[in-house]
């Protein structure tokens, strides 16, 4: 009896042909494209037997300028001198082809840019407000209305200037993101994108209730 092959639009996920990986560890941290080696052990008598070479794996705590915090991950010898080559896990994953990075690469790859993105946000806020200062003084209303603390300052300047610390401004950004997934009714952080949204609509809604408190006032 023949064989029967099956449809490839009939076939079962176990029957579809996967893709092998032949060091899938590699994908869980920074390789740098080091794979398990394959050879023999030669001995006087020349009788070979297999044997394998698994590459130099240590676990680092990297330091990271955008994330401002540290960074856990398995890494190989050679992706370590990679790294202090490029001056910081930073360069490295940002530099680096997705193809060495594997998938955790790529996770702080992601990482690193959405904090980019939020600190270059603040960084223009912070400049384009320091014009305004220099042309308004502050009211009764103003010293009232700061006696409370906002969830997001609506002063971006002043913010800025509280968070004296890299730590402090990496806790603060976290925070945000946190409560901006909160806000869009999702668990963890928020994007990037979606980060700088919220923020945004931050600022309107407090822009608006000061307009109406003093209003109030004035009255």
């Amino acid at each position: 009896m023949r064989p029967t092959f099956i449809a490839l639009g009939a076939r079962t996920p176990s029957q579809v042909e996967v893709t092998s990986q032949p060091f899938k560890r590699s994908q869980f941290g920074l390789f740098h494209g080091k794979t398990k080696q394959y050879g023999n052990n030669v001995p006087f008598s020349l009788h070979k037997t297999r044997r394998t070479w698994l590459p130099n794996v240590q676990r680092k705590r990297l330091f990271s300028e955008a994330l401002q915090d540290y960074v856990q991950v398995k890494l190989t010898t050679a992706a370590l001198k990679t790294i202090k080559k490029k001056g910081g896990i930073d360069n490295y994953v940002m530099q680096t082809s997705a193809d060495i990075l594997g998938w955790r690469g790529m996770q702080i790859r992601l990482m690193i840019r959405d904090a980019q993105k939020i600190n270059a946000t603040l960084t223009d806020a912070g400049s384009s407000t320091n014009t305004d200062e220099s042309s308004t003084q502050p009211t009764a209303v103003d010293a009232a209305s700061s006696s409370r603390t906002p969830l997001i300052p609506s002063d971006p300047a002043s913010a800025l200037k509280t968070l004296e610390s890299s730590r402090a401004a990496s806790k603060f950004i976290r925070y945000t993101r946190r409560m901006a997934a909160k806000a869009l009714g999702y668990t963890g952080f928020a994007s990037a994108e979606d980060t700088i949204k919220y923020m945004k609509q931050q600022k309107t809604e407090q822009d608006r209730l000061l307009r109406s408190k003093k209003v109030s006032l004035s009255q």
